[in-house]
């Protein structure tokens, strides 16, 4: 069960890219998406996920990825990064292409079985996240919200956060979970689990 992998993460890896929609690859695996602001702590997330720090391409620059990239995790899952959105300096031309280029994913054969939708949890969601948390639910795609960058905020103050990201988001309070790249009492073990349990792997 991937319950008792997530704690030993033993294979990461690139396996494909795609940076047109002609480009999508059709992967025989269990497929997460993960979707969030160019500024939310995406790859930090993701290399903490699978234990690789350098796999991931960490960017100082909030909106350079463009493309979607598909790590095999394991040989059991594919995490699928798709690119980041709400950079306010793109133009409106590479916004029509992020959005063209992340439908025609979740909209492939092979889409995504689960999304994570990664908001930061400092802040209420913004009008990109509740428009690209309509197009999940639109798809009837599952969903867990993650709240980015816990480490930021106190105890306390993450609770009230997460009611706040969950009542905008119109999701239970159990569909939020937590996350911090660097705080190690934020286990991201909790994460792993529950993408198991919605997979029911």
């Amino acid at each position: 069960m991937l319950v008792d992998l997530s704690m030993n993460v033993h294979t990461a890896r690139l396996l494909d890219q795609a940076f047109g929609p002609k480009q999508i690859p059709n992967l025989p695996y269990p497929q997460v998406a993960v979707l969030g602001r160019s500024n939310v702590g995406k790859s930090s997330l993701l290399a903490t996920m699978m234990r690789r720090k350098k796999l991931v391409k960490v960017s100082s620059r909030p909106g350079k990825t463009r493309g979607i990239f598909f790590y095999l995790v394991n040989d059991a899952l594919l995490l699928v990064d798709l690119p980041g959105y709400g950079f306010s300096r793109a133009p409106k031309a590479v916004s029509s292409q992020w959005q063209s280029l992340v439908e025609a994913y979740l909209d492939s054969a092979a889409g995504p079985s689960l999304a994570l939708h990664l908001i930061d949890i400092r802040h209420p969601p913004t009008k990109d996240d509740l428009a690209v948390h309509d197009i999940i639910t639109g798809r009837q795609i599952p969903g867990i919200v993650v709240a980015t960058k816990a480490d930021k905020l106190s105890r306390s103050r993450r609770m009230r956060s997460i009611s706040v990201i969950s009542r905008d988001l119109g999701e239970p309070p159990e569909l939020v979970v937590p996350a911090s790249a660097k705080d190690s009492s934020i286990p991201i073990n909790d994460l792993w689990e529950r993408i198991a349990e919605s997979l029911q792997l």
